[in-house]
């Protein structure tokens, strides 16, 4: 093991700095909780309305379970960038892969604790959790609980988004799903 991975595995394991006690004891953030008092990014556009579509993308897409809500709510050109697996683009594909993820987990439910936005970015700070009922990434139902933390990053153009940055604990999800069980995790 390099000495990188070797201090990255370290801090990890002992509580990080300080990070992994801080978000043991957050609360999730109240529903239209503004952490960012800024409305104006310096480039004409409103932090605040770009927050607010993705609050609406989380309720309708995620909370209330209808991935063809996703059409109305990204651009035509849309990505989806999920790390190891890959990135989706185009609307119908995007619009395609949330329709699976809600219908997988039926009761799929996000825990929103922050949400923060600076110009045409927006960062959202979840724990996700649904009961595997079909196939997800290609893993099939389980029927057990799934729940994973996502640190997810999207941007937005004219009002919707354009690009979703999908910073999930997939590795939560291998876990959860009785696919793959990591050495650290007890």
């Amino acid at each position: 093991m390099k000495k990188l991975q070797r201090a990255t595995l370290a801090v990890a394991v002992t509580g990080g700095l300080g990070i992994a006690n801080a978000a043991a004891g957050a609360q999730p953030a109240a529903a239209g909780q503004n952490t960012q008092t800024v409305t104006d990014d310096g480039r004409g556009g409103d932090v605040r309305a770009n927050e607010r579509v993705v609050e609406t993308f989380l309720r309708e897409v995620i909370d209330e379970h209808n991935g063809s809500a996703t059409a109305g709510l990204v651009t035509s050109d849309a990505a989806w960038h999920g790390g190891t697996l890959g990135v989706v683009s185009g609307s119908a594909n995007v619009e395609g892969l949330f329709t699976s993820i809600v219908t997988a987990l039926p009761d799929l439910n996000s825990t929103v604790y922050d949400v923060m936005g600076q110009g045409d970015q927006v960062v959202v700070r979840q724990i996700l959790t649904g009961t595997q009922k079909g196939a997800i990434i290609g893993i099939p139902a389980s029927g057990r609980t799934v729940t994973w933390n996502a640190l997810d990053l999207f941007v937005l153009r004219d009002g919707k988004i354009s690009q979703i940055w999908a910073g999930d604990d997939w590795t939560a999800v291998l876990n959860d799903t009785g696919t793959y069980k990591a050495p650290w995790i007890s």
